[in-house]
């Protein structure tokens, strides 16, 4: 995934569009015969179409084509400019620009998302993004995810971003919570059934039991190590926009 490097890396509109069941609406407009593959579960849906792709080299062509085909046309009907474009997706787009046509005769395109707030990375290969009407946020790009950290997504992504002040104040608690906690479940992350890995300052890197973690003293972790993988990359960018 890389984020249009002409963006800010703060946005304070995007808007996420895509093509629902992309695969399955072109093969059933193309007149392909679907009567086994199920519309509405997903994960069978793709397993049967992907076998389907293997199966037959030129239907991927036309998949991939097809779809490519679309969002071009979305995005000349629309008179996207390259920097309005966020990031582009196989089946889909963010745009800081809301579109006004969003379909051909045929396969519309569906807007998923209207992102109140929208950070990048530095490196622009991640982003969190906050959708407050349907309150849901998106995490994407980040290896190694897991629910406490995502935790702190979410706080770092719900700052005061119209109150400069208040920007860089939640951004500190939010690093003293990272580099400080008492709690060594914030660091550990999952790998298996009750196992987990945690880096810890003298032995880096090691995988330890549910059991084993909730006693751990926090004050052998790397701390250090976690902020810098998770936080740091919005963290930088955050300063950049803000100071």
């Amino acid at each position: 995934m890389e984020i249009n490097k002409n963006c800010k890396f703060f946005l304070r509109m995007a808007y996420s569009y895509d093509i629902a069941a992309c695969h399955y609406v072109i093969l059933e407009r193309l007149g392909f015969d679907l009567t086994s593959i199920p519309r509405d579960n997903k994960k069978e849906r793709n397993i049967k179409i992907g076998l389907l792709m293997k199966e037959n080299p030129r239907v991927t062509g036309i998949l991939r084509n097809t779809t490519k085909s679309l969002l071009d046309e979305c995005i000349l009907k629309n008179n996207i400019k390259d920097d309005e474009i966020v990031l582009r997706q196989y089946d889909g787009l963010i745009t800081t620009k809301q579109l006004t046509e969003v379909s051909n005769q045929y396969i519309p395109l569906e807007l998923r998302n209207v992102f109140d707030s929208f950070l990048i990375s530095i490196d622009r290969k991640k982003f969190l993004a906050f959708d407050s009407i349907l309150s849901e946020i998106s995490i994407k790009g980040i290896s190694y995810r897991y629910p406490r950290m995502d935790g702190i997504y979410e706080k770092l992504i719900k700052i005061n971003y119209g109150k400069k002040t208040s920007v860089f104040s939640d951004l500190q608690k939010i690093k003293d919570e990272v580099m400080s906690s008492n709690d060594p479940m914030l660091y550990a992350i999952p790998t298996s059934e009750g196992k987990y890995n945690i880096f810890l300052i003298r032995y880096g890197q090691i995988e330890i039991s549910e059991s084993m973690a909730r006693v751990m003293d926090p004050s052998d972790i790397d701390r250090q190590q976690y902020f810098d993988f998770y936080i740091r990359p919005f963290s930088e960018s955050i300063v950049v926009e803000f100071v």
